[in-house]
C-alpha cells in the first residue's frame, strides 16, 4: 500500500491546514457568543473545539487571527470573561455558517442574522433562543501559538448547562439521536449524525464510576 509523506517543516501553512482539517474529523463545532466591553454581542463558529477536563468542566477552542489581530471572539472573551458555547445541530447549519463572515467589531451578528437571544444566567453574553444545548462559560486562560501565523487557544470553565428537556435520558445523559449534532469535515464539507452505534469500553468510565477508586486500582494491578 502506497502512502504520501508530508513533513511539517517542508510544507506551507495552507497545506498544513488542509491536512489537519482533513485528518481530524468529524469535529464538533463551538458556536460561541460573546460581548465586548461596550456590550456589543458577537457570534462565531469554531471547529477546533474540544473538552479539556470533565471535573472541573473545562473546554477549549482555537481561533486564528484576521489581518494580524485577534478575532473578535477572542478579544471579547479576554475583555469581559463570560461567553456561551452552543452545540450546532440539524437545522442550524445555514445560519451558523453565515455567522462565520468577517463582520466589523461594532456589528452585532445576532442583529445582522435575525437571530433571537435570551439572557444568560451567569455571564453577560446572550444565548441563542431555542438552541438545544448551551454552556455558559468563564475565561480561564489563553495560550498563543505560532509567530507568522498566530493561533489563540481559549480555555474556559463551564459554569452552567442549558439543555432542552426532551433531550435528557434518565436525567443523566443527552440523547444523541434527538440532538442530531452536526460535524465539520475538511473544506466546505459537514456531516450529519445519521447512524449511531455503541461500543462498551473494557474499563470503568468516569460517567459510571471512579477510575481512581481502590477497586479500580486493584483491577489495574
Amino acid at each position: 500500500m502506497d502512502y504520501r509523506i508530508f513533513d511539517a517543516d517542508e510544507i506551507d501553512h495552507r497545506q498544513s491546514y488542509r491536512l489537519l482539517i482533513g485528518a481530524i474529523v468529524p469535529r464538533p463545532i463551538a458556536w460561541v457568543s460573546s460581548i465586548d466591553a461596550n456590550g456589543v454581542a458577537n457570534l462565531a463558529p469554531f471547529s477546533f473545539f474540544t473538552t479539556v477536563s470533565h471535573y472541573p468542566p473545562m473546554v477549549s477552542f482555537s481561533a486564528g487571527e484576521i489581518v494580524k489581530r485577534k478575532k473578535d471572539t477572542t478579544a471579547n472573551i479576554e475583555a469581559t470573561k463570560g461567553y456561551v458555547i452552543h452545540t450546532v445541530t440539524e437545522g442550524w447549519q445555514e445560519v451558523m455558517n453565515a455567522s462565520s463572515a468577517n463582520y466589523e467589531p461594532d456589528e452585532d451578528e445576532f442583529t445582522e442574522l435575525g437571530l433571537e437571544t435570551v439572557p444568560s444566567d451567569l455571564v453577560g453574553a446572550p444565548r441563542i433562543k431555542d438552541c438545544p444545548v448551551a454552556m455558559e462559560c468563564t475565561h480561564e486562560r489563553t495560550i498563543e501559538f505560532g509567530e507568522e501565523w498566530r493561533t489563540h487557544l481559549v480555555i474556559g470553565r463551564v459554569l452552567r448547562w442549558h439543555i432542552r428537556e426532551d433531550l435528557m435520558v434518565e436525567d443523566k445523559y443527552i440523547n444523541p439521536h434527538l440532538l442530531q449534532p452536526v460535524g465539520r469535515l475538511g473544506g466546505p464539507r459537514y456531516c450529519k449524525t445519521d447512524e449511531i452505534y455503541e461500543l462498551h469500553a473494557p474499563y470503568i468510565q468516569p460517567d459510571v464510576g471512579d477510575p481512581n477508586s481502590a477497586e479500580q486500582q486493584k483491577r489495574k494491578a
